[in-house]
C-alpha cells in the first residue's frame, strides 16, 4: 500500500522529553551532575534540526519538565504536558491525542530526544522515504532500538520505544527504514561512548558549546576501562548500513 503523500508533504514532529533531572542516567558515569546539561543541549539540537527541516510543519514537545516546556515554546514547538511520567510510549500516545487535534491534519513522525548529531538533511532523506508507508521507523545505531517513528496519521503509530523496539515495531507492522547515510539520525546518545561517536560526526551547537567547558571525552576506538570500544554498525546486520563519521556545519 502506498500512503497518497508527496514530496512536498508536510509533516508534525512528535518530540518526547524525559524531565531533564532524570535523563541520560548512563552518561553519570562520565558527567555526574552534568548529565542534565546534556540532556538539555541534546534536546534542544534535536529540536534545533527538526525547525530546519523544510517538511516539517509543526513541532509538538510532549514533557513534564518547566523548564523543557519554555524553551519549546521559545523555539515556536506546541507543547502537550505529560504529566504523570509514565514512560516514552505513554508520552508518544499523548503527543498522538494533541496531534489528532491539530487542524494541520497530515502525517506525523516521533523522534527521539537525545539525537545531536542529527542533521536537517538527514530527517528530509527519513520523511521523504517513510511517506510511501502507513508506519515506518528508523532502527538506532545498536541496531536494536528506534529514533525515529512515523505514520499516516497521529493514531496509527502504535509505539512499541523502550527496549528491542525494533522487533517490536516491525512485528506491529511498521516496515524499517534502509536508509544509507543518515547516521546522525541512527546515533541516539546514551553512553559516554555514544557522546564521542556524535562528537566525532560532529554535533549542534547546544552540545558544542557544552562540550567546550567539559573535561575528556572518550573517542570511538578508545574506551573507559570496562567499556566495549564504539564501533560503526556492521553492513551485515540486516537494514543497518555501515556509515562513516563525519563533520558537518550548520548555518
Amino acid at each position: 500500500m502506498i500512503v497518497p503523500h508527496t514530496d512536498s508533504t508536510r509533516w508534525t514532529v512528535l518530540l518526547p522529553v524525559k524531565p531533564f533531572a532524570l535523563g541520560k542516567s548512563r552518561l553519570a558515569i562520565w558527567a555526574g551532575a552534568s548529565r542534565a546539561e546534556w540532556a538539555r543541549a541534546f534536546y534542544l539540537d534535536t529540536l534545533d534540526a527538526i525547525f530546519h527541516t523544510p517538511l516539517v510543519q509543526q513541532v509538538i514537545v510532549v514533557t513534564a519538565d518547566s523548564e523543557a516546556h519554555v524553551l519549546a515554546a521559545r523555539a515556536g514547538a506546541k507543547v502537550a504536558d505529560d504529566t504523570p511520567v509514565y514512560g516514552l510510549n505513554a508520552a508518544v500516545h499523548r503527543g498522538a491525542t494533541h496531534a489528532a487535534s491539530s487542524p494541520t491534519g497530515g502525517p506525523v513522525a516521533v523522534l527521539t530526544a537525545d539525537l545531536p548529531a542529527l542533521r536537517p538533511e538527514e530527517l528530509m532523506q527519513v520523511l521523504t522515504d517513510a511517506r510511501h508507508h502507513p508506519r515506518a521507523f528508523l532502527t538506532d545505531h545498536t541496531g536494536s532500538g528506534t529514533t525515529i517513528l512515523t505514520a499516516s496519521t497521529p493514531r496509527m503509530l502504535l509505539p512499541r520505544f523502550e527496549g528491542a523496539s525494533r522487533t517490536q515495531h516491525a512485528v506491529t507492522g511498521a516496515h524499517e527504514l534502509i536508509i544509507a547515510d543518515v547516521p546522525g539520525a541512527r546515533l541516539d546518545v546514551d553512553t559516554p561512548m555514544d557522546l564521542g561517536a556524535a562528537l566525532s560526526l560532529g554535533v549542534g551547537p547546544y552540545s558544542t558549546a557544552l562540550r567546550s567547558n567539559m573535561r575528556e571525552l572518550p573517542t570511538p576506538g578508545s574506551p573507559r576501562a570496562g567499556e566495549p570500544p564504539w564501533r560503526p554498525p556492521s553492513p551485515y546486520r540486516p537494514g543497518y548500513p555501515l556509515c562513516s563519521p563525519r563533520s558537518y556545519f550548520r548555518k
